[in-house]
């Protein structure tokens, strides 16, 4: 409740300033009183203040906020001119300096950094402060798939698409400060800068779309309950083209990588279905009360463990999507309610009754369908996008649901189901109003030192989710700002859950492909999509120097002389324990507040009081109160590394 904005008062008699004790000056000491008092409040911790100008955490979140909004503008920008770039991007001056790729000539700079676990301190037992750092350019990780024949052109697109990220990432961050910049994409690629040297494991294994920051920058609250067709089909190989496995193999691949993409208050169950029956995996749906993979263990056990059915027929999907159906409570109107299906489509022949939808029931859950269907060979499957002798296009597109075939990418299995992050993608940005988010404390990846992400999703001119912007705040290196950034966060759409509401319109819109032509992917006239048989990243030209040896600089000392490029990196023990000094800062500025008020007490403040946000109840589905930078004592990161 805001209470005062005081100014000095002179009361003016026949033209002259006045500085008598007349009944202005009486109520400027009044009101100067109860300024003070308020201040004393303030520093017991009573009422919470708010500067009504110059709120430094405010501005400063502001600040990021309208910066990596520009990010995700201008990936979408340079999505629309993608065939322009990919047709340069062989070149040495536009390829893009990969990770673990390392390059003759660079010059990176020694700056500052939280923590750099590439190399050690300067007493062997002590984290290092400083790391080498390319402010010329941005660094790429690839996504973590074994077979990049199958999503090379869709590699090229996002490395040579997005290259010109470079100069919008330039204005945000310089030596002085340490801020990372980047942009995951939704391939799995990650371009970051300023350009930095990660470990060779880390270049194989980090996923930007598995990450905290990522998925809280497009999720909402759901429940997604997956069916896994297990018709005795389902065992057959995939086409040599794909991949050397079966289709319920690839059905599991996509099925354990959706589960590492849940957070905090989802439910997910998944369900076998033949021709008979539809089997739960798990009794009742299961709730993840934090960002743990514990809670998912029995599941994913079982999902290992599923064999096809023996039970000859196609499968009935009619039963199926009944029996998902069951796992929605009535009840959850915070929640989205969507069901995942994957096949190979052999309950879609003709005159087989147990392919129709029960659309009344699909409808009144107000559930979103997705059917994935991956393509067989032609001899087996001469009609892929169910064209003929089929009611289901028409069905899925009468509950707003979606068809797909999935051709290829099945080893890269989230971007094989873009589609149903896309439509998360949609509804988060109308959720959180088109606001940046903000990530709760989670340890970052390669310095493993607590930050706090704000993000913000990038779409394509069809609505069509490209990536996802980030940018980090190190929260140990805040300094003063720790206070003031915690109190301006407690305003901002921070966490790991983002619930729905009545006002919400949902975005259901019928996606459907009937063809080949509109289920191929973009491509560009007179462009090869190869990036110059190099996926847009720059050839390697230095093949002597270690990881360490091109981050360390300054007093840190480099890891073993035999890390090489390939090499497995020698751990480093040395850890920052990094402790956040906000109280402290805090009462600093209260004590500095005091002293000014009793000097001057002028109106460039005023005092609210505090007000606390509601914690979240997995029976009343309320939204949970934001993790303040200060929510733990010794400074402890809230997320845990998902």
């Amino acid at each position: 409740m805001e209470l005062c904005s005081l100014r000095t008062h002179y009361d003016r008699v026949g033209g002259r300033t006045h500085h008598g004790p007349g009944p202005g000056a009486r109520a400027v000491n009044y009101l100067l009183f109860v300024c003070l008092v308020l201040v004393a409040a303030a520093a017991a911790g009573l009422v919470t203040m708010e500067l009504v100008a110059g709120d430094e955490g405010s501005d400063f979140l502001d600040t990021k906020e309208t910066q990596v909004k520009s990010v995700a503008i201008q990936a979408q920008a340079n999505q629309a001119n993608s065939c322009e770039l990919i047709s340069t991007c062989n070149s040495t001056q536009n390829c893009t300096r990969c990770a673990c790729a390392p390059l003759l000539d660079e010059s990176p700079q020694c700056i500052t950094v939280p923590n750099n676990p590439l190399c050690t301190g300067p007493d062997l037992n002590s984290s290092c402060r400083t790391m080498k750092a390319d402010y010329n350019q941005s660094y790429v990780t690839l996504p973590p798939i074994t077979n990049y024949i199958d999503v090379q052109s869709e590699i090229t697109n996002a490395v040579c698409t997005q290259k010109p990220l470079d100069e919008t990432f330039a204005t945000m961050s310089n030596a002085s400060t340490f801020t990372l910049v980047y942009f995951g994409s939704v391939d799995g690629t990650w371009r970051a800068y300023p350009g930095r040297e990660v470990s060779p494991h880390d270049c194989v294994t980090y996923d930007p779309r598995t990450r905290p920051w990522y998925l809280t920058g497009i999720s909402v609250a759901k429940y997604v309950i997956v069916l896994i067709d297990v018709s005795p089909t389902m065992d057959d190989q995939l086409t040599p083209f794909l991949l050397s496995y079966s289709y319920l193999q690839a059905s599991q691949n996509i099925s354990m990588a959706l589960l590492g993409t849940l957070l905090q208050a989802d439910y997910v169950n998944i369900l076998t279905f033949d021709n008979a029956q539809a089997s739960p995996l798990n009794t009742n749906a299961v709730y993840l009360s934090d960002n743990t993979s514990s809670e998912l263990q029995g599941l994913t056990d079982k999902l290992t463990n599923i064999r096809a059915s023996n039970q000859t027929g196609p499968s009935n999907l009619t039963l199926a999507i009944g029996a998902a159906l069951t796992y929605f409570p009535t009840n959850t109107p915070k929640y989205l309610k969507i069901i995942i299906v994957l096949t190979d489509g052999q309950f879609a022949t003709t005159g087989n009754p147990n392919q129709t939808l029960p659309v009344n029931e699909i409808s009144s859950n107000k559930a979103k369908v997705f059917v994935y269907k991956m393509l067989q060979t032609i001899t087996a499957d001469d009609d892929p996008y169910l064209e003929r002798g089929s009611n289901l296009p028409s069905q899925i597109c009468e509950v707003d649901g979606t068809f797909e075939v999935i051709s290829q990418n099945l080893d890269n299995p989230l971007f094989a189901i873009k589609s149903f992050y896309s439509f998360l993608a949609n509804t988060h940005i109308v959720a959180v109003n088109q606001k940046p988010y903000w990530s709760n404390v989670y340890p970052s990846f390669f310095e493993g030192s607590p930050c706090i992400t704000v993000t913000y999703p990038a779409f394509d001119s069809n609505g069509e989710l490209l990536g996802v912007a980030g940018i980090d705040v190190f929260t140990v290196e805040l300094g003063t700002l720790t206070q003031s950034v915690e109190e301006a966060l407690h305003q901002r759409v921070v966490g790991n859950y983002v619930p729905l509401n009545n006002s919400i319109p949902l975005q259901f819109n019928c996606s459907l492909e009937t063809s080949k032509s509109n289920a191929s992917a973009k491509s560009c006239p007179s462009v090869t999509q190869d990036g110059g048989g190099n996926g847009g990243c720059c050839p390697q030209t230095d093949f002597t120097s270690t990881t360490s040896e091109r981050a360390c600089c300054g007093d840190c000392i480099t890891m073993n002389k035999s890390t090489s490029n390939t090499g497995q990196l020698v751990s480093n023990t040395g850890q920052l324990v990094g402790k956040i000094v906000g109280s402290v800062v805090g009462g600093l500025l209260v004590l500095l507040i005091i002293g000014v008020s009793i000097s001057y007490c002028h109106g460039w403040f005023c005092f609210s009081l505090s007000h606390d946000q509601p914690e979240f109840s997995a029976e009343t589905n309320e939204m949970p109160s934001p993790s303040p930078l200060l929510d733990h004592p010794s400074g402890e990161c809230l997320d845990p590394v998902t």
